[in-house]
């Protein structure tokens, strides 16, 4: 994948002039060196923007290859099911229960099981007993609604007794207060509305900013392209630790800043974050801080309590700790639609609501972005933590520990590839891997090819990413001989760098404009969705 722009002389000069006035109205002694990057990559952006639309002729190629990358990396990933029949519009006359089962079951033959334990994101299996009494809760309540807590006052205790295990587990003081929601996305989302309505109340921020490390959760930008914030993101990190660099973090806090943010641990690598420092500066600067665990939530207090090292506190311990988000629907064992977002107290949960009472439909509050909620997931929450209990939760986060050193120290140990982990020493059960001799994404590639393994592709740097399951306990001697496989693989055949991901994610980083490499997600996403 190789994109070009195609500009000619006169916009050239366009561009450059439109730079040089960008720079010198912002004054370019008022900035340091990142914010001089970042104003120059914003205004390239602008022109980009403003060029395409008043001189599209000029950008025709551009869309074109764009397309034409996309099509063709459609095609590969999304063949056609033989012999399964589309089904694009609303029959005239209802199927028969049975042949309507027997068609989701063809589909979902296509699907990667995830107790194969050869998928590293998205899916966390247990085993069937567990399942079985998680999916009978949510059989038992998944047509009730928690839009009204009045109306099925069931749901309401749940929910109030699944937050309350969760401020309990993270250790929340008795003014602590919570509500769930369907996912990390949502409570990232509801904190960031929430902090933003607070700044505004009682510090009176119009133009509110958040400041994070790159490495948080690309929900933040969701959540600041939503609701009008601007993300100040700490891109420095330690060339040794890879942790987020404190004095910059520092240099991003300013009058606009409505929160602090960090991650226990961040998901890209598995570090945490130096979680009580940022809470340090959290108190020297009267901020909000909120700690995306998410991904730790419920799995960091029982690796504790087994003691295993922990780089530093990561909960409502750290006094400046005002919010956290945790998905039971990782590390909690739930069906997926489940998150607690947990304040330290109601003073700062108050503003996650909303309230209208001029709807002729009667007076309306709600706490998240939903308003519909189904019980089945809120019963299912309540099942998964009271099924598993501490030492099923313990017995779980022991066994893939075992399973996580024993593969980071085999990684140490390849004879060949230079391959390393980012970190050199990953919190919990994130392992992300890069080199600086073999294309990380083509070995991936291979052990797709060859092996099934889907490990998760990223970059910046470079990467491949695991994160580990109950399904995926004892793997490491078949793991890590096929990574070895692979890697000799890739070192002996260049050409296996030019396809696949690798050839993608090499593309992508090759792309001139941040704006373009946007487009290209956007028109991925939009025939992803297309028939």
């Amino acid at each position: 994948m190789k994109f070009t722009i195609e500009i000619d002389d006169n916009n050239i000069k366009r561009f450059i002039t439109f730079i040089g006035i960008v720079i010198v109205s912002y004054g370019i002694k008022n900035y340091n060196k990142e914010e001089l990057n970042e104003k120059i990559n914003n205004a390239k952006t602008s022109f980009y923007k403003i060029a395409k639309k008043y001189f599209p002729s000029k950008f025709k190629s551009i869309e074109k290859e764009i397309n034409d990358e996309v099509s063709a990396i459609i095609a590969e990933n999304f063949p056609p099911m033989e012999g399964i029949e589309n089904q694009y519009e609303i029959p005239k006359i209802g199927k028969d229960a049975q042949t309507i089962l027997n068609h989701l079951q063809m589909i979902h033959d296509k699907d990667i099981n995830p107790d194969d334990g050869k998928l590293f994101a998205y899916c966390y299996p247990t085993n069937k007993e567990h399942e079985d009494v998680v999916l009978k809760s949510y059989k038992m309540f998944v047509h009730l609604n928690a839009l009204n807590p009045l109306a099925f006052q069931s749901l309401r205790r749940m929910e109030v007794e699944v937050v309350q295990m969760a401020i309990k587990m993270l250790n929340g003081s008795n003014e602590a207060k919570g509500t769930m929601t369907t996912g990390g996305t949502e409570s990232i989302l509801m904190a960031m509305k929430a902090y933003r309505d607070r700044g505004l109340d009682i510090d009176g921020i119009k133009d509110p900013e958040v400041v994070l490390p790159i490495s948080a959760h690309p929900a933040f930008e969701k959540a600041a392209k939503y609701f009008g914030i601007k993300t100040r993101y700490v891109q420095k990190v330690d060339a040794i630790t890879d942790l987020v660099d404190l004095k910059e973090y520092e240099s991003k806090i300013n009058r606009n800043t409505i929160l602090l943010v960090a991650s226990a641990p961040q998901y890209p690598h598995g570090l945490m974050d130096p979680i009580e420092a940022i809470g340090k500066l959290a108190e020297k600067y009267k901020k909000p801080f909120h700690v995306d665990a998410c991904i730790g939530g419920f799995f960091l207090p029982w690796l504790e309590k087994l003691g295993y090292p922990i780089p530093c506190k990561f909960d409502f311990r750290v006094p400046s700790v005002t919010s956290i988000s945790a998905d039971i629907h990782k590390y909690g064992y739930a069906t997926k639609g489940s998150s607690v977002l947990l304040f330290s107290s109601n003073e700062y949960r108050k503003y996650q609501f909303i309230a209208y009472t001029q709807w002729p439909g009667g007076l309306f509050v709600s706490p998240s972005m939903l308003g519909t909620r189904s019980g089945g997931n809120i019963a299912a929450a309540w099942s998964s933590l009271v099924s598993m209990g501490e030492n099923g939760f313990m017995e779980y986060v022991n066994n893939i520990m075992k399973t996580s050193l024993a593969i980071q120290k085999g990684v140490t140990l390849l004879p060949l590839g230079n391959v390393e982990i980012i970190g050199s020493n990953p919190v919990m059960s994130i392992i992300s891997m890069r080199s600086n001799v073999v294309n990380i994404h083509a070995v991936a590639d291979s052990m797709e090819k060859h092996f099934g393994w889907k490990l998760e592709r990223q970059h910046r740097p470079n990467s491949i990413h695991m994160t580990l399951t109950p399904a995926h306990v004892a793997i490491e001697k078949v793991f890590l001989e096929n990574l070895k496989f692979s890697i000799q693989e890739v070192m002996a055949d260049p050409n296996l760098s030019k396809k696949g991901s690798a050839a993608m994610y090499n593309g992508i980083n090759n792309i001139p404009l941040t704006a373009i490499a946007d487009d290209f997600l956007i028109e991925f996403l939009s025939k992803t969705y297309s028939t």
